[in-house]
């Protein structure tokens, strides 16, 4: 009997991510969810959020590794940016040595890569023990906005 009540225990917990994201994206359109599933083809665990402005926020793992997305489509269906945690290796070797010149001393931690309408960033957030940066890097290493976390 306790194997049993496990059992279905378990399979009521794999169960909710599907029924939560079907009620979710009960209210997003047709063309919305098109294009996302276009361009978005293995994602998992799908959250979806209308914001003020009309656009449609989506947060998602996607790949081998389900590292975190997250995108911002119109109600049109057009990507407006995408959001995608990467590891530190990943970052173009631009990026590293902007890095390991400019800000000696700190550790590299969160890393995003920001897709908007085309255009390339970074996002690295670097942290020392005399405080934390958010740092904004194009992708040849150009830092474009940096302030203190």
């Amino acid at each position: 009997m306790k194997k049993l009540l496990f059992g279905l225990a378990i399979l009521s917990i794999a169960y909710l991510p599907v029924v939560a994201q079907g009620v979710q994206k009960r209210g997003v359109p047709a063309v919305v969810l098109n294009a996302f599933q276009q361009q978005f083809p293995k994602a998992r665990q799908v959250e979806w959020e209308k914001e003020r402005n009309g656009n449609y926020e989506v947060e998602f793992d996607n790949g081998l590794f389900s590292r975190d997305h997250q995108a911002i489509i119109s109600p049109e269906g057009k990507v407006l940016r995408h959001e995608e945690e990467l590891a530190s290796y990943s970052l173009p070797d631009a990026v590293k040595q902007q890095i390991k010149t400019e800000f000696d001393g700190y550790r590299v931690g969160d890393v995003k890569k920001i897709d908007t309408s085309g255009t390339i960033t970074y996002a690295v957030e670097l942290d020392s023990r005399y405080g934390d940066l958010d740092v904004v890097f194009a992708a040849d290493g150009d830092i474009i906005k940096e302030r203190m976390d």
